[in-house]
């Protein structure tokens, strides 16, 4: 009985930091964050594909999406509770939005944001993997 609480719980996430809110994208979110599917790395693709699929072309909200995608990841590789093959997955994956990142970096604050954004990862990794 325990476990069909927790589940519905946890199926009404919602994630903030994400401008696009759909039950099915909000649903592999979860299962990113929480390796809710750790054996099946295709999930992690799947979903940044997706999420991509849904940005609209304004540099603001592809900025706002690869930060959210960002922290999302960080955050999964920064939970010591999840499967060490899932959170060595998410760091293999975490350049991707960086790099979408670095690629729409013009000016000298988004650079800077960039920067901070490496620096973080660079900090966290050393501690949590």
């Amino acid at each position: 009985m325990r476990d069909k609480s927790f589940k519905t719980l946890t199926s009404s996430i919602v994630f903030t930091q994400f401008a696009v809110q759909t039950p099915a994208i909000n649903a592999l979110r979860e299962k990113v964050r929480f390796a809710s599917d750790a054996n099946n790395p295709q999930v992690l693709m799947f979903w940044l594909n997706a999420e991509q699929a849904l940005v609209v072309n304004a540099d603001h909200s592809c900025r706002q999406l690869y930060q959210a995608q960002f922290y999302l990841l960080l955050d999964a590789i920064n939970d010591t509770l999840l499967p060490g093959h899932w959170r060595a997955l998410c760091l293999d994956n975490i350049y991707q939005p960086l790099l979408a990142l670095q690629r729409l970096s013009d000016c000298t604050d988004t650079k800077k944001q960039l920067r901070h954004l490496w620096l973080e990862l660079n900090i966290t990794r050393h501690y949590f993997l």
